[in-house]
């Protein structure tokens, strides 16, 4: 099962160094997750993450939360 998800402020994204695949693939086995293979499209602000299984509901809104916080660490946005 694959999610997408759309990158907010897609204009940081091209004032930073790219988005690294490797990176958000460990940081998301840090939060618990196991994803099969994480795609990062930089030039259209997504990022496309492949699963064994699908995941709850609870788990995919979890999954949405930290690639988000991972992406507003990446671009240096103030957290609040």
């Amino acid at each position: 099962m694959s999610y997408e998800i759309p990158l907010p402020m897609p204009e940081k994204l091209q004032e930073k160094p790219i988005l690294n695949a490797t990176e958000l693939h460990k940081y998301l086995e840090s939060a618990g997750f196991k994803p099969l293979v994480v795609v990062v499209d930089n030039a259209n602000a997504k990022i496309r993450v492949y699963f064994e299984r699908s995941l709850s509901d609870t788990e995919a809104k979890k999954l949405l939360e930290v690639i988000l916080d991972y992406y507003k660490k990446h671009i240096k946005v103030k957290v609040e």
